[in-house]
């Protein structure tokens, strides 16, 4: 048993707290059992399990397993209560790049942990496979990501790219790309003439800046979601939400 937060191993672990760490090491740390199973699961390369003894499972015994002691648990937790288990897991190497799904996410520049991740739980709702998170988006393995994605990022692939070198590439594959913009020239998603068998892309901007300009310029189109109340605007998460499903389920002719 892992008794001190001293211990070589913890301090190594409580390095993955910080995007250089994981960076670094290449690995991050998931906490909790539903996220620990969601793992297993989905076959994730799992390193190891470290858990309270009450908090051990038959099938973790399947990885290296490490019994910790509560003083552990509480310095590896980022939450204000440890759920007492988790799993190192590491990056997968981004070897291809190149989309393995009709619809993709594109992500500009977003900021909020909690957007992001939700974003990615959504995408993963909707079989959006491939997510490609540009230059200025918050690490997709921040702890508040991790926890927002609830295991979906072990469903999807997550391209760290340039969006400006990338979008002309899907294009030249036959992906048509959409931005999100909240402009007069842009089209409104529910009058949008789509072909249901076209393979395409969406475009989600920065919480407060929107998709950059270069980005747009680079895209097929912009389109925005009509709101008749009072706000003006959505947020980000709700409004990729909305146009997720809204592309998907566009009946086949």
């Amino acid at each position: 048993m892992i008794t001190s937060k001293n211990n070589p191993t913890i301090k190594a672990l409580k390095k993955l707290h910080t995007r250089k760490g994981r960076q670094k090491a290449h690995q991050y740390l998931i906490e909790g059992p539903h996220l620990v199973k969601e793992a297993i699961q989905s076959q994730a390369p799992i390193k190891a399990i470290y858990a309270l003894e009450e908090k051990r499972e038959e099938d973790y015994k399947s990885y290296p397993l490490e019994t910790i002691s509560s003083e552990v648990a509480d310095a590896l937790s980022q939450t204000e209560q440890t759920q007492g288990v988790y799993a190192l897991i590491g990056l997968r190497e981004e070897v291809n790049l190149e989309p393995t799904s009709p619809h993709i996410l594109l992500v500009d520049a977003i900021q909020d942990p909690g957007n992001l991740g939700t974003l990615i739980r959504t995408a993963d709702a909707f079989s959006y496979r491939d997510i490609y998170l540009g230059q200025g988006t918050i690490d997709p393995y921040n702890d508040k990501v991790v926890r927002s994605m609830q295991g979906s990022q072990f469903h999807v692939n997550l391209h760290q790219v340039d969006l400006e070198k990338w979008i002309p590439r899907l294009q030249s594959k036959g992906y048509l790309i959409m931005a999100t913009e909240l402009n007069p020239s842009a089209q409104a998603l529910e009058r949008l003439s789509f072909n249901p068998h076209q393979k395409f892309g969406i475009v989600l901007g920065n919480e407060g800046n929107g998709v950059c300009s270069s980005v747009i310029e680079k895209s097929d189109l912009s389109l925005y979601i009509t709101m008749p109340g009072c706000a003006e605007s959505l947020n980000v998460a709700i409004a990729g939400a909305i146009a997720m499903h809204h592309f998907v389920s566009v009946p086949s002719v």
